[in-house]
């Protein structure tokens, strides 16, 4: 605990010295306080770094952030949360409006009741000195500041939060709380949902860097050659590029005449229709097999067809027009619209034929 306390005083002095703060014997020594306007020029600097910077690197972060949180808390895996005994409020209560303890780092339980902000949940500060000084002693080969790593903190506890509340029991429509088989029930169903949720995330993900890297590879080919259809192939590395991951399409596994098993695509209804654009694609994907390996279970066929269900994901923003659906965006209010940030930016589209 000592060498805790001692780590918080040298970040604290460090930080007042490198803001150009200025104290004196006997002051009690604060972070340095951040008018409106720095804030919001240090949060655009963040989001601007994020924006350019490779995907493995938040990746990375992200995955050395929760392997802390599963090393601090004790957990192997994200549902071991829900068993997590939080911080009483009568201890909370105390430190906060009192002379309490302060939280014991050596066995960590947060202010469940409360977000980041909460003062008892400085805990996340003392996991961000740890995160920083095993970047450090293990040179790591990928760093950053600690306000990115902070809001990965921060998201990565609100996530644990939302997890341990929705295992927490709960009313039923009696107005009576869940019986304990009713409890264990919502559980297993939970549970099911966030693993359904889990896999379609990584199949989008997975789906967005395959057809990437079939674009990729082909027009670095077509490049060396001059083909002449080496505009097709950029303008639909450039569509993809553009859509990113989150414009990309789930699955939904289906049984389809009663023996074959199917994927029906889920419809994205903010989206421009690119079904033919994607085929392209995809056939050369299974064309050129030097690409990807041929190891695992043969992919199972993709079936479009308008009843197939809808996607509950989120638009993407900050896209330009011609990627949205002109029906989609018609029904649209004035605030939804202007809350897209749809680019001003033109994306011409290009009519393309499968050869």
């Amino acid at each position: 605990m000592v060498e805790v306390i001692t780590k918080s005083v040298e970040t604290t002095l460090r930080t007042l010295l490198e803001s150009g703060g200025d104290f004196s014997v006997g002051t009690i020594l604060r972070s340095p306080r951040w008018t409106p306007q720095r804030r919001k020029q240090e949060n655009h600097k963040l989001q601007l770094e994020k924006a350019m910077e490779p995907n493995y690197h938040h990746d990375f972060i992200l995955a050395e952030v929760c392997r802390l949180f599963k090393e601090k808390l004790g957990i192997v895996q994200d549902i071991d949360f829900i068993t997590h005994a939080p911080a009483s409020a009568a201890d909370v209560h105390a430190y906060e409006y009192e002379d309490g303890p302060s939280p014991d780092t050596d066995k960590i339980a947060f202010d469940l009741a409360w977000n980041y902000s909460s003062p008892w949940n400085t805990l996340l500060s003392f996991l961000l000195c740890e995160f920083q000084l095993c970047c450090a002693s293990e040179a790591w080969p990928i760093r950053k500041e600690d306000d990115y790593v902070k809001e990965i903190l921060w998201e990565r506890y609100k996530q644990l939060q939302t997890l341990w509340r929705n295992a927490q029991p709960k009313l039923t429509t009696k107005g009576v709380p869940e019986t304990p088989a009713e409890h264990e029930a919502q559980l297993v169903e939970d549970s099911r949902r966030l693993g359904k949720e889990s896999r379609q995330v990584t199949c989008r993900r997975n789906k967005y860097h395959h057809r990437k890297t079939v674009l990729d590879r082909i027009v670095a080919m077509k490049s060396e050659t001059s083909d002449d259809d080496l505009g097709s192939w950029k303008w639909l590395q450039r569509l993809i590029n553009t859509l990113g991951e989150h414009g990309m399409s789930s699955e939904e596994s289906s049984v389809e005449n009663g023996i074959e098993n199917v994927l029906r695509v889920k419809k994205l209804e903010w989206r421009r229709n690119i079904d033919k654009e994607l085929e392209i694609v995809d056939l050369q994907r299974v064309l050129d097999k030097d690409i990807f390996c041929s190891q695992g279970s043969k992919p199972l066929p993709r079936k479009h067809a308008p009843d197939n269900p809808i996607s509950s994901w989120v638009p993407v923003v900050g896209l330009p027009m011609a990627l949205y659906d002109d029906t989609w965006i018609l029904q649209l209010t004035e605030h939804w619209r202007e809350s897209l940030e749809i680019l001003k930016a033109p994306f011409p589209w290009m009519k393309l034929v499968a050869t």
